[in-house]
């Protein structure tokens, strides 16, 4: 049995030049897919693969994309070190910095709070709250019960060598097992 794409995009910049994708997520109804690519968030309808619009907003390439479960909003992350929280309508309603590039990004399906991530920070944004709650410390060495006590119900570990962030549920079994990070292989115990 062969796959066969429904579509395929190349993209390219102003210039012409082939962009990485860094990311990419759907709209929790299936209807949109959101691309990191250059510097910009791409977005498009999953029926037939048509750009619906390129948006704008990051002076640097975007890292990271995610969708909240409730497909109102959606986030995307960058080396400009900014979070851009879009609406479903993609037009940009919230923008706040890290001290670093952007990481990784996760909403929280229960209660819509983002999670955002720099190499020396990491913020929680929920829509009740106007300010974005910042912590610059991370407790060595890092796992993922430190965040299951911030987001209780979302599990997010990060590996304290490369502070890249991801879903415990992915990962836990290989933490737990090899005691080492899954994408650095360094041991999880082993100080920087």
């Amino acid at each position: 049995m062969r796959a066969v794409p429904a579509w395929i995009d190349k993209i390219r910049d102003r210039d012409k030049v082939e962009q990485c994708i860094y990311d990419l997520a759907f709209k929790p109804d299936g209807s949109q897919l959101i691309v990191a690519a250059g510097f910009r968030v791409l977005v498009y309808d999953t029926s037939d693969g048509t750009l619906i619009q390129p948006l704008k907003g990051h002076k640097d390439t975007v890292y990271c994309v995610a969708y909240a479960k409730d497909g109102k909003r959606f986030a995307s992350g960058s080396a400009d070190k900014s979070i851009i929280i879009w609406t479903s309508k993609l037009e940009g309603i919230l923008k706040y910095t890290h001290s670093d590039s952007i990481q990784c990004i996760a909403y929280n399906p229960v209660t819509h709070q983002l999670a955002s991530c720099s190499s020396g920070d990491f913020g929680l944004w929920s829509p009740e709250q106007k300010s974005v709650s910042k912590h610059k410390r991370w407790p060595r060495p890092l796992k993922w019960e430190y965040f299951r006590s911030l987001l209780p119900d979302v599990s997010i570990t990060m590996c304290p060598t490369c502070f890249k962030m991801f879903h415990s549920e992915d990962y836990e079994l290989l933490l737990l097992q090899h005691n080492c990070c899954p994408y650095c292989r360094r041991p999880i115990d082993e100080p920087n």
